[in-house]
């Protein structure tokens, strides 16, 4: 007689993972006690009550500290890296797209520091210690920045030029709007105004002349 053949139950939980991907959940609970008392006060006891688990649980979800403080500084930027997106892709005339994508990257870099402090704190240290998510970040401003400039290229606006070196300089010129430290030192300037014009004056080496 044949012996039956064991068939696994679709709903046995395998030994090591959660039954339901609470990751998202998580981040929301640490992301909001983050903002409440600091990242660097915030245990994973904490998230972990709050969310009514262990942290045994949570560590199923991230294998570290360092993965969930990672996690949170990446939805941060990823909201500015976001909003240049969107501003370098609404714009059809590239001049106004890089006028436009600058003051988005520092709009949301001023939310940050001013209105967000305690998580400003947390993409300082990602900053300082260069966390991948901050390189990440990086990459993608300068991967707008090189989208407007090969769309300027492709409607004839501007002139041939490498695209990756020009993103590389032009993010390099905007270090006075967007790099937070810079914004700090030049709260009480209009640099709103200070972006434009430098992006007037990068637009201006780009223009394709005809002589």
């Amino acid at each position: 007689m044949k012996s039956k053949t064991s068939v696994p139950d679709a709903a046995t939980k395998r030994p090591g993972r959660p039954t339901v991907d609470r990751r998202e959940e998580i981040l929301e609970a640490a992301q909001r006690l983050y903002e409440s008392i600091g990242f660097e006060k915030t245990t994973i006891g904490d998230v972990a009550r709050d969310l009514g688990m262990s942290p045994a649980n949570l560590y199923r979800s991230f294998p570290n500290r360092q993965a969930l403080d990672e996690a949170i500084a990446g939805r941060i930027l990823s909201t500015i890296g976001d909003e240049a997106w969107a501003a370098a892709r609404a714009e059809s005339n590239a001049a106004l797209a890089l006028e436009a994508l600058s003051r988005a990257v520092l709009k949301e870099t001023q939310h940050l520091l001013f209105s967000d402090q305690k998580m400003h704190h947390l993409c300082a240290v990602a900053a300082r210690e260069m966390w991948p998510v901050v390189t990440a970040y990086l990459d993608g401003l300068r991967g707008a920045v090189r989208h407007v400039i090969m769309e300027g290229q492709r409607s004839g606006a501007f002139r041939k030029v490498d695209p990756e070196e020009t993103a590389d300089t032009i993010c390099a010129a905007l270090t006075q709007v967007w790099h937070p430290h810079m914004i700090e030192a030049f709260a009480g300037e209009d640099l709103m105004q200070t972006s434009d014009r430098i992006c007037q004056l990068l637009v201006s080496g780009l223009n394709n002349k005809m002589i």
